[in-house]
């Protein structure tokens, strides 16, 4: 069996990888590079299912995906911190360090080893512990050409805002082909010890007793410190005029328009999906999206208003994929760190390099509330209760308008900042109805229940 043959046969069930669905997979090697000293190749794969194509860069021992092999971690993090180059037969991979004079070096001796970090789908992630330091690397399975927000938002935040709500970025891996655009394929990040994601936080708690018992206090306490966090974050992404890529810009009126234009386009496609799934869908759940798809006028005609709405507050670079998995949390505190900056891995890099209004990633946030109860819900723990979701959202806005207001992206005006919430609340709940819809069916009647 050749490599691009034993790669298709188990590539469909690794979980970074796009085309899901059981159609058959044909892989392709478009270039490979030995690693010098160990018995890894670093390969960039061209993998097609129904005619769509994609390309991704997978590690191989053998014909096995080597991720997470010590010696691959250990040439990754050494070839960053080095700024190394490995020849490939078409192009060439090469390290990027992000270092200032005197600054440690990333390793200090020792040999590596590797733990994974996480759940994740798109990426794979691990923990690398190289002599006396530690580095959350992330290898981004998909490669695509341009600009990554990962890196470009990670060295912003680090060199140019000096801003320590994040792990540091200490350097990126690229591959440079021969002809084409560079594509980033992982990051090495400084590793933030003794934490747990927010999500992960908060559902220990709500296990505990939720808002109803002793832990009220505490889920209060980092719902405010997120507040705090994500306003805090905002400032620091639009703190720097002078930089192009970050420079806030002001809204037009034809800005707002064409946000209603892909708000409705997008919910009509998303509903018009949900329609065609009815019959698929357990009996109760495809009742109320009858329900919702009968709302379906009101529902466009609410996010059509942002067309009307007069806001003056400025555009700026943001997270774009924002909710409580997104924030490391340490106690005693709490502190917070957001970590992920690349934004929704299935958007074109240029749409998620795009500035935007701060009330795509606050709507995130609130909306991400609603998970957490509903599935501790679902778990066994705390009754969902709709007063819960409003005590956690008011405590996490009023922290961030504290922060928030008197800068030049939220709004003067209390009403347009509400009138901007609710609609970018409601998108996301459009926008989750249909990854539920195509990842998680069992899932679906959280966003049907925001939008009912």
């Amino acid at each position: 069996m050749t490599t691009a043959a034993a790669i298709a046969a188990w590539l469909s069930r690794a979980r970074w990888f796009a085309g899901k669905g059981g159609a058959p997979v044909s892989v392709s090697i478009h270039t490979t590079a030995p690693i010098p000293g160990t018995a890894i190749t670093l390969s960039i794969v061209d993998a097609e299912v129904d005619g769509d194509r994609a390309r991704y860069v997978v590690p191989l021992a053998g014909n096995a995906d080597a991720a997470f092999e010590p010696d691959f971690a250990g040439w990754l993090v050494e070839t960053v911190r080095t700024g190394g180059v490995l020849a490939a037969a078409r192009g060439a991979f090469r390290g990027h360090a992000l270092l200032s004079p005197g600054d440690e070096p990333l390793i200090v001796g020792g040999t590596a080893t590797v733990a994974p970090l996480g759940g994740d789908a798109s990426n794979t992630s691990m923990l690398v512990t190289h002599g006396r330091r530690q580095f959350a690397v992330k290898l981004l399975r998909r490669c695509r050409e341009g600009i990554q927000p990962e890196v470009e938002v990670g060295a912003f935040l680090c060199r140019d805002a000096g801003w320590q709500g994040t792990p540091r970025l200490c350097g990126w891996l690229d591959f440079a082909p021969a002809h084409g655009a560079l594509m980033t394929l992982a990051t090495v990040h400084d590793f933030a010890p003794g934490c747990a994601t927010a999500w992960d936080h908060l559902g220990s708690l709500v296990a505990a007793g939720g808002l109803a018992g002793p832990a009220r206090g505490e889920m209060r306490a980092v719902a405010a410190m997120l507040g705090r966090l994500t306003a805090d974050m905002h400032r620091a992404l639009g703190s720097r005029s002078d930089v192009p890529a970050f420079a806030p810009v002001l809204p037009t009126a034809a800005d707002m328009q064409a946000e209603a234009r892909r708000m409705t386009a997008h919910a009509e496609e998303v509903f018009a999906r949900a329609a065609a799934r009815l019959a698929s869908l357990p009996a109760e759940i495809a009742a109320d999206l009858q329900t919702v798809l009968a709302r379906r006028p009101e529902l466009m005609a609410a996010l059509g208003r942002i067309a009307t709405v007069a806001s003056s507050a400025a555009l700026i670079r943001g997270h774009g994929d924002y909710h409580l998995g997104q924030v490391l949390v340490r106690m005693p505190g709490p502190e917070g760190f957001v970590i992920d900056f690349e934004g929704e891995p299935g958007r074109p890099l240029a749409d998620r390099r795009r500035k935007a209004t701060v009330f795509k990633d606050v709507a995130g946030m609130c909306r991400s509330f609603d998970y957490l109860l509903r599935h501790a819900a679902r778990s066994g723990g705390e009754p969902y209760r709709a007063e819960n979701l409003r005590l956690l959202q008011d405590t996490f806005l009023e922290a961030y308008r504290t922060v928030a207001q008197g800068h030049a992206w939220w709004p003067a005006d209390a009403t347009v900042a509400d009138a901007l919430l609710a609609a970018y609340t409601l998108d996301k709940a459009v926008y989750e109805l249909a990854y539920e819809l195509a990842n998680r069916p069992d899932w679906v009647e959280v966003p049907l229940a925001a939008l009912t």
